[in-house]
Order: structure tokens, then C-alpha cells, then sequence
């Protein structure tokens, strides 16, 4: 079997442990088991798996000590492993709580590194919530996928899994050339792990040649249930054996190069017979399989699956105040069947936002000519959502020394044909001209002007992209674009834009704890 590490004592790695992994209905919990990792294989060359992690238990005072499982990135917040490499070998935590598993303070993830020692660099970040697949059946193996969410964001580059569209689907087709990335010793009979990461090519095989290897009724030396499940379950290896995953390596990748040479995992590392034995192939957990389950868990960033706190804090981002009971019952019950972008790109859209953070935009770049800086414009929003009026705001703008230098001089002809050029970019026509005029000459206030142009549809229309891009960003991210920034979203749509922002890593950063 494959099977996560065990703290390594000298105690420990003179007598390989047994284990008979329990049932999710059984309270009792057994020693943790054996190890060995990647056989066959070469050291892996730095940034050659950028997406590879590696669990470590919390309380180890070394990574070395700690290292149990492996896992890959997925996303800023999440790291998918396996199943097994989660439970509760040694009942340490409450079944009434967490059942079967550990708790996500048993373990902190490595990622940007190949190197286990103190001084490989990398990131160690804890984590906050682990998911096991709800249909995973210890017993079995079926359906052997975890998925850790993070405290803090990684800034490792992430790897996708294997999609639902045909093409995608061929990449783990019989006779592909696969690759399984993990660290620890090298065969079965040594005694230290190496630090630096390896990998091994090993060719996929038909369902067929995985069945007849593990058919129904094998089981290992110890009892252990070794079947193969075809719609759960991958394997790969060659018949003659020499390289292979091994336990370990567990919650570790099988992965494969698409046509755009980017990666897709298309299983994680499960179970087997032994390690690199002939006809004894490494069997992974299908991802194909899961692949609507992984989305569906992670698609609220550094937030739980479960949508309550997501939603809630989309309306304190956006409408400055918590969603109404309702409004929350409401989109909870929208995200089970629809996008986790809707509910942003909903209130990006809404008249509310646009009149409070739209109207803040367009009034800085209207004035002043620029972005707003992320301090005033906080300022502003917040005096809007207090109830300040756009008049009013416009009129301080109006009011304040850098507009007084830009335009404080000017006669009223020359402040509205100023106003023309900043805002339009043309020349006033004779008859704005003369309207606004005749506007400030009756005691109309230059902000009240400024407002009222700022304000007009072809201002509007002209600076939809710009608006979009600040007033989305300082939502999401609680900062105004750069000017390079600005520049790289304009070009985005809505949808496009808000799924750049909720997935960042400034956007995780906001929530770390």
C-alpha cells in the first residue's frame, strides 16, 4: 500500500509499522504505517514541478522529521492530496468532530521548494481546513482525494486538473507517458529519506491490465483490500516493474504535459503491491472522476466550501454592510448550481456600487486627471455610503488646492472649455458652451459642473472600462490599479476581470489568519 510517513524515529525506521486502515463508520484508529517513495527515478531539477507540495505535520521540529505525504497547488488557497494521507491514524482528535481525520492544525504545507531540509527555502504555510471526499472509503481505497485550504496563500504556480473536454480526457489514455513527482528513499530496504525531490515516467495501462492485476478478493500480506475500480482508479507502471510511486509518495501527482506544454494532473497517488514490482502497477485516484468535486470545493478561494462567509463578505465589499437573511438564504441557494463569479459580478453591475465607487471614479479622474490614490478614494467611498451626495463631494474636489492650481485662475469661459478638453478630450460646442455658461452665472457651483459633466452619458460611455477596472479592484483588493495594472485589465471583461481578482494572491492575502 501506499501510505503517508511516520515520524522518522531510529525506533521507526529499524521496524516498518502495520496498518489496516479503518472504515468511515469505525472509531478506532491504528498506528501509523511504512514508508518508501519514488523508485527509478532521477532528482528533479529546480522549478521543474513549481506546483509540487509536500504535508508536514506541524509539530515536527524539522521539515525532514515532519514530512508525511505529498500534495500538488491548485490554486493560491488549496492543495489537493489524498485521502488516506489525512486520517487519524493515532486518535488524536475527536471523532464527534472531525471523524476519521486529523485536524487542519496537524498539518502545514511546503511548497516552492525541492528541497526538504531547514535551509531549502520554500514557503511553510498551515493549514485551515482539510476536505476529504465524501465518498472516500478507507477500505477500498474508491475515491481517494483530499483537499487542504490554506491560512495563507501560496505564491507557487499551480497545476490543473485534468478537464472534461475530449482532448483532455486522452491525455491519460492507455500508453500515455506519465510523470509522478515525491521525495523519500529510493527503494524498500533503505533507511534514511533523501531531501531533494524526484520523479519517475511510468506509462498508463488500460483498464483491463489494472483489473487483471488487482482483481476483486486480493489483498495484500496484511489484509489490506487491493482492488482495482475502474471508474475511481487509474494505474501505470511496466509490466517488468523498476519504477513506480511508493508509499510516501502518497497524495502525490500523476501528471502529463498537454499540447501546450502546461501540466495536468490527471490522478493522485494511491495504493499498490509492494514497489516497482513486476506486473504490480502504482494505482492513482482518477481525477477525471473528482474534477466537479475539486471545483466545487475550492471555487470560493480562501474561503470554506460551505458559501455563507464568501457571500457575506462580496456584500461588505461591495454594499459596505452584511447581507440580509434573505439575500444570503438567496445566494446560498444560487452558488450550489451557478458560477462563484455571479454573485460579484452581480454586485459589480448593481446601481448601488456604481453610484457610490463609479461615481468616486469618475469624479477623481474628471478633477484631477488621474487615479485615484487608494487613501482618498476610501475616504470618499465611505463618505458616500455614509450619505454624502455626489454634489457635494465634487464640490469639495472643487474646493481643494490641487484643483485650485489646476483650475482656480481660470474665467468661467476658460474653466468650462478646460472642463471640455479634461473630460471629453474635445472642444466645448457652442451650445454646452453657453448652457453652462449661463449655469454659473446664475450661482451654479463650479462642482456642481464638474459633477454634472462627470455625470453625463458620454463621460459615462467614454470611461466604462476605467471604471469597471478601479471600481473592481479596490472591492476585491482594497487598493486603486497602478498605472501598469490599469493598463493590463482594461482590456477585460467583466466576468474575466472579477475571476483575475478573487483568485490573486493579494486577494488570498486579504483573508490569511
Amino acid at each position: 500500500m501506499r501510505r503517508p510517513l511516520p515520524a522518522l524515529t531510529a525506533a521507526f525506521l529499524a521496524v516498518a509499522l502495520l496498518v489496516i486502515l479503518p472504515t468511515a463508520a469505525q472509531a478506532e484508529k491504528l498506528p501509523p504505517p511504512a514508508h518508501t517513495q519514488i523508485v527509478g527515478g532521477q532528482k528533479a531539477t529546480v522549478g521543474q514541478f513549481p506546483w509540487m507540495a509536500a504535508l508536514i505535520r506541524r509539530s515536527a521540529s524539522t521539515r525532514e522529521q515532519g514530512f508525511t505525504c505529498g500534495g500538488t497547488v491548485l490554486s493560491r488557497s488549496w492543495v489537493l492530496t489524498a485521502a488516506h494521507c489525512v486520517l487519524d491514524y493515532e486518535s488524536e482528535y475527536p471523532d464527534s468532530k472531525y471523524g476519521n481525520y486529523v485536524a487542519p492544525s496537524f498539518y502545514s504545507v511546503l511548497t516552492g521548494t525541492t528541497n526538504l531540509s531547514q535551509s531549502g527555502g520554500g514557503s511553510r504555510l498551515n493549514v485551515i481546513g482539510i476536505y476529504p471526499h465524501p465518498d472516500y472509503d478507507p477500505r477500498t481505497s474508491q475515491n481517494d482525494y483530499a483537499l487542504l485550504r490554506l491560512a495563507s496563500p501560496t505564491t507557487a504556480p499551480e497545476i490543473r486538473v485534468i478537464g472534461s473536454s475530449s482532448s483532455e480526457l486522452a491525455l491519460d489514455d492507455p500508453g500515455t507517458q506519465q510523470t509522478t513527482v515525491g521525495w523519500g528513499i529510493t527503494n524498500e530496504s533503505a533507511s534514511s529519506i533523501p531531501l531533494d525531490e524526484r520523479f519517475v515516467q511510468v506509462p498508463m495501462q488500460s483498464d483491463g491490465i489494472c483489473g487483471a492485476a488487482y482483481p476483486p478478493g486480493r489483498a495484500d500480506e496484511f489484509g489490506n483490500p487491493l482492488t482495482y475500480y475502474a471508474s475511481s482508479m487509474l494505474c501505470a507502471g511496466y509490466p517488468g516493474g523498476g519504477k513506480d510511486s511508493c508509499s510516501g509518495d502518497s497524495g502525490g501527482p500523476l501528471a502529463i504535459q498537454a499540447p501546450d506544454d502546461s501540466w495536468r494532473e490527471t490522478g493522485v497517488v494511491s495504493f499498490g503491491y509492494g514497489c516497482a514490482e513486476p506486473d504490480n502497477y502504482g494505482v492513482y485516484s482518477r481525477l477525471s472522476h473528482a474534477a466537479s468535486w475539486i471545483s466545487n470545493q475550492r471555487r470560493f478561494g480562501p474561503f470554506s466550501p460551505e458559501s455563507s462567509a464568501y457571500i457575506t463578505q462580496m456584500y461588505l465589499d461591495f454594499v459596505h454592510r452584511a447581507p440580509t437573511s434573505t439575500e444570503l438564504a438567496d445566494w446560498r441557494s444560487e452558488l450550489r448550481t451557478h458560477a462563484a463569479s455571479d454573485l460579484p459580478v452581480s454586485l459589480q453591475n448593481s446601481a448601488k456600487w456604481q453610484d457610490n465607487g463609479g461615481t468616486i471614479a469618475r469624479l477623481y479622474k474628471a478633477a484631477f486627471l488621474r487615479i485615484p490614490d487608494t487613501n482618498g478614494y476610501t475616504h470618499w467611498t465611505n463618505r458616500r455610503w455614509a450619505g454624502i451626495g455626489p454634489v457635494a463631494i465634487a464640490q469639495n474636489y472643487a474646493t481643494s488646492s490641487e484643483f485650485l492650481n489646476r483650475y482656480g485662475s481660470l474665467s468661467d469661459d476658460a474653466y468650462i472649455e478646460r472642463l471640455y478638453q479634461n473630460v471629453f478630450e474635445r472642444a466645448a460646442d457652442p451650445q454646452g458652451k453657453a448652457y453652462w455658461h449661463g449655469k454659473l452665472a446664475s450661482g451654479t457651483s463650479r462642482g456642481r459642473v464638474l459633477y454634472e459633466l462627470s455625470n453625463s452619458n458620454e463621460y459615462r460611455g467614454a470611461n466604462v472600462a476605467y471604471v469597471r477596472t478601479v471600481t473592481a479592484s479596490f472591492a476585491l483588493l482594497r487598493t486603486v490599479p497602478t498605472s501598469a495594472e490599469l493598463t493590463d485589465r482594461l482590456p477585460l471583461a467583466t466576468r474575466a476581470l472579477i475571476d483575475s481578482l478573487r483568485t490573486s494572491y493579494r486577494y488570498a492575502a486579504r483573508f490569511a489568519s
